[in-house]
């Protein structure tokens, strides 16, 4: 029988849909003790991460309306580098998000940067109670209750070759130039190019498309995310050149699972020669394994807070044999693999995985089926969630139904 935990205590995470709820980011537990107490008493629901991992777990699993932010999680650490690159990383999240900045060592120059970053204020420590709860309703009043969870995924970043890839992506996020992300399936693609385009100078939403569905370009500019860029016809290649090639070009992020070699061999010269100014590649999850640990705490403590069900305890030996798992479908395929121990409430392997450590390799076609099938039941077949979840549109979806069967 498996036991639970909880890495947020019960009295945190039960949220009162009419009362507000701050997310407080700080390594020292008795300051979290004091802020609890302070915002209990005024009916505010507080949660507390002691890291940056742990607040954004927290961040995309629950309602959070405003977040108290320390700049420093390292023993010693006086720079304020972790909470600046934790802040990137909620705004991404959650555009909107008010942030507080709580800090001491770090000093005001680093709070002001902060706030240049996308902070609404900060406070010092120690801080004046009356002071800090005064500015903390003032801006919840201003900014609104938020009444549920942010629904984009987090990118959670581990490993050295993901952090790598993550700070290159942000470096040229502001800039104009083409983008193209490679890796196998289900590792992530979307989420990077979602997250360049959150930082990018464009105000406007990205437009997404899959060129397997794509009878012909979005008529609009701004940035495009265009999935299997390599299933692009010929006619449209060149459309998409003319396009890049223009006066008010637009920004083209492409997605594609074969490498740069592979995809110079389907994609004309001239629109190569665009997706190679800026080449990201994701490496397949089972050569992080640094991620796997780290995902697995963020998935269990999501899907627990999603399906209301109690934190499976994920010890030193879960881990180690979801290491030791191959993944072929990469962060999907561990994401399901964890949703379905939190809603049976055990350890196990999935009937569908089991299924294919027993038999003999699946085509592509079989593959894909049951990617859409095993969404859309996630979702009780509701075609909107299940198509965003694939990153597909709604048509797109409609189609495979059909030629599936489902």
């Amino acid at each position: 029988m498996t036991t639970f935990r909880s890495k947020v205590r019960e009295t945190d995470t039960a949220h009162d849909a009419g009362s507000p709820c701050l997310l407080f980011v700080d390594d020292d537990r008795d300051i979290q003790v004091a802020a609890r107490l302070l915002f209990q008493r005024r009916r505010i629901k507080i949660l507390s991460a002691y890291d940056a991992a742990g607040a954004l777990t927290l961040l995309a699993s629950h309602p959070v309306d405003l977040v108290l932010l320390d700049l420093n999680y390292t023993k010693g650490a006086r720079t304020g580098a972790e909470g600046l690159a934790l802040l990137k990383d909620m705004l991404v999240l959650r555009r909107d998000l008010p942030v507080l900045v709580v800090t001491g060592h770090s000093g005001v120059s680093i709070a002001v940067e902060a706030m240049r970053t996308g902070a609404t204020d900060f406070v010092m420590k120690p801080w004046n109670n009356d002071r800090l709860v005064s500015l903390v309703t003032s801006v919840l009043e201003k900014c609104g209750h938020n009444n549920g969870v942010d629904a984009e995924p987090v990118l959670i970043t581990a490993s050295d070759a993901i952090k790598q890839i993550v700070s290159e992506a942000d470096r040229i996020a502001p800039t104009r130039a083409c983008v193209l992300i490679s890796g196998p399936s289900g590792v992530g693609k979307m989420l990077l190019a979602r997250r360049i385009q959150a930082l990018s100078s464009e105000a406007s939403a990205a437009q997404s498309f899959s060129a397997e569905d794509c009878d012909d370009l979005p008529q609009e500019g701004g940035v495009w995310i265009c999935r299997e860029i390599e299933a692009l016809s010929p006619t449209l290649q060149r459309r998409l050149t003319d396009r890049l090639d223009g006066s008010a070009p637009p920004r083209l992020i492409a997605l594609s699972s074969l490498d740069f070699a592979a995809l110079s061999e389907r994609l004309q010269p001239k629109l190569m020669l665009h997706l190679g100014m800026v080449s990201l590649v994701i490496p397949p999850l089972r050569e992080r394994p640094e991620d796997i640990a780290a995902l697995a705490s963020h998935f269990l403590h999501y899907f627990s807070a999603r399906h209301g069900l109690p934190e499976p305890q994920c010890d030193a030996d879960h881990i180690a044999a979801l290491q030791a798992e191959a993944w072929p479908q990469n962060v999907r395929e561990l994401r399901a693999a964890l949703e379905r121990v939190v809603i049976m409430g055990e350890w196990q392997l999935s009937a569908s995985k089991a299924a294919n450590q027993t038999s003999e390799p699946q085509t592509l076609r079989d593959t894909e089926k049951s990617l859409v099938e095993a969404a859309l039941r996630r979702h009780s077949f509701n075609v909107t969630q299940a198509a965003k979840e694939l990153g597909l549109t709604r048509p797109a979806l409609y189609r495979r139904m059909a030629r599936y069967g489902l």
